[in-house]
């Protein structure tokens, strides 16, 4: 009886603190927050400062002392909305947000370094959403006189990777330039004593380099959960109660919230919506360079109703071999018994793909895509797979790709 009680008082208190937050401010939304963690001192959660101008993590205010944070605000009930705008920071918060230290222009090299453990053992992946991502962009040498080659565009001044992956066998690329609105993936493992990431920033100096642009960043790490081999793991003591309620406005489980933003094995980045936008690497607006040695896969979610994906190119200018080609397949990649002079070996894969011009073919270089509508319809899961060389030629543009998409439900009529 006391216990009927008690979760009935929870649950007023819970509508109350709903209803009261929306009666304030009618003009201005806060980022949606599970109720049933309201009453928890630091969920991890996102929030914003006093003034709504800033966004914070919530933590309590000894969480968010210990990692360097400022308190902006206040968010919760009992906890503190924190701005985690310093270095050498170390957390295991659900939801962690990383921004640049104060710079300026004189300020000189300078390195951040920010270590993520798991939260739980169910965490199986970690999302890191570049809010923010402004680098100095990736470069090659300075030509020389009567050479038309030279090595691939890199990260030599400003570099953004992810180490410490103990047993994580995923090769993540260093980054670098401009990657607004971009994300990565990162496999961690509880059972193989993978869990934990740092995640570094080694900034240039600016003393010595002036021309570089000013390096800033606003970088979210979301822990993602995966279902237990017991089924759907219910995290916390309240929460395994409020699931005994008939009807409650609490959310599921963690895992539950979390399965939507899962990515399949082998992904860098990953697409859950039916449709949106992805591009390469330092797209930078559609003047590039995009990064050489890069390999990685882009994928997007396949529901049981769709069959395939259709792709639109709003730009795609990569680098080729030989202007007489049509840069597709093997126009793209050189035989291996046929090599000779280094030759362009950049490409975008897609998978059984056809173009509205009826072209057929998987591998798309030069500007092969440029324009084009296709539709790409593999058995199995969707995807494109980047890869880049360590190679510029003179001439010839490395500028990038930007493509919508669309989910297919009906592939006999694809494009």
């Amino acid at each position: 009886m006391a216990l009927q009680r008690l979760l009935r008082l929870l649950l007023v208190c819970v509508v109350g603190y709903t209803s009261a937050s929306i009666v304030d401010d009618t003009n201005f939304r806060t980022p949606r927050q599970n109720p049933a963690t309201i009453f928890t001192v630091g969920n991890g959660e996102q929030c914003l400062s006093a003034d709504r101008t800033t966004g914070g993590v919530c933590l309590s205010r000894n969480q968010c002392n210990t990692q360097g944070g400022k308190a902006i605000g206040f968010c919760g009930v009992f906890a503190t909305c924190c701005s985690l705008n310093a270095c050498d920071v170390r957390t295991n918060t659900k939801v962690a947000v990383f921004i640049n230290p104060p710079l300026n222009h004189e300020s000189s090299g300078l390195e951040c370094s920010y270590n993520v453990e798991i939260n739980n053992n169910n965490v199986c992946q970690m999302r890191i959403d570049f809010e923010t991502f402004n680098l100095a962009p990736p470069t090659t040498v300075d030509p020389v006189e009567n050479v038309t080659q030279r090595p691939g565009f890199t990260c030599r001044n400003d570099i953004f990777q992810v180490t410490n992956l103990q047993a994580n066998s995923d090769i993540l690329p260093p980054l670098c330039g401009d990657n607004n609105g971009q994300h990565l993936y990162v496999r961690v493992n509880a059972s193989t004593n993978s869990r934990a990431i740092r995640i570094n920033f080694k900034i240039a100096d600016r003393v010595t380099q002036p021309n570089l642009p000013q390096a800033t960043w606003k970088i979210k790490v979301t822990q993602l959960e995966c279902f237990n081999t017991l089924g759907k793991f219910r995290d916390g003591i309240f929460e395994s109660i409020t699931q005994s309620l008939p009807a409650t406005p609490f959310g599921g489980s963690s895992a539950d919230r979390d399965e939507y933003l899962i990515a399949p094995p082998g992904c860098l980045q990953y697409y859950p919506d039916r449709s949106g936008m992805f591009e390469s690497f330092n797209y930078n607006r559609g003047q590039g360079p995009y990064i050489g040695n890069l390999i990685y896969s882009t994928c997007f979610k396949k529901s049981p109703d769709v069959c395939g994906i259709k792709f639109t190119a709003a730009t795609f200018n990569m680098a080729y071999r030989d202007e007489s080609n049509i840069y597709l397949d093997t126009d793209c990649q050189v035989n291996p018994v046929t090599r000779g002079t280094p030759q362009s070996e950049d490409y975008l894969f897609i998978p059984e793909a056809e173009t509205a011009d009826g072209l057929r073919g998987t591998k798309f270089c030069g500007a092969s895509a440029a324009n084009q509508i296709i539709a790409s319809t593999p058995p199995g899961p969707l995807y494109v797979h980047f890869k880049s060389d360590n190679l510029v030629t003179d001439g010839i543009p490395e500028q990038g790709y930007r493509f919508s998409y669309n989910v297919l439900n009906n592939c006999f009529s694809r494009i």
